[in-house]
């Protein structure tokens, strides 16, 4: 458990879902979290996650350096809004301190657009 402003230096979890800090072993604390449901919502719409990479020092460089970019709408047919867009490239913010949800929580992610209309909270 790490408490306050401490970061923990672990290295776990799903290659594709990793942050960038913890790719670069900067330390990262629960804005990876909001990192990660970014690339699930990326990939329960796209079908692949963004940085997908079978090499995985591709991977880990492309979730470091590369921008997130989403196929065209009508050449793949897929819908998807723009505050859907806005919401994920929110989440999957490089730096953790900009990321949607770093500063409130939940609370931040829920006052997004994409969510207008929906009582959740």
């Amino acid at each position: 458990m790490i408490k306050g402003d401490e970061l923990a230096m672990s290295y776990c979890g799903t290659p594709e879902y990793l942050a960038p800090e913890m790719v670069s072993s900067e330390g990262h604390d629960f804005t990876v979290d909001w990192w990660a449901v970014g690339i699930l919502i990326y990939e329960m719409l796209i079908g692949v996650t963004p940085f997908f990479n079978k090499n995985r020092q591709l991977l880990q460089s492309k979730i470091k350096h590369a921008k997130v970019v989403f196929p065209d709408r009508r050449q793949y047919r897929i819908e998807y809004s723009n505050e859907l867009v806005d919401l994920v490239l929110q989440l999957l913010k490089k730096d953790r301190t900009q990321r949607l949800g770093s500063k409130r929580g939940a609370d931040e992610i829920l006052d997004h657009p994409f969510f207008k209309g929906i009582n959740i909270k």
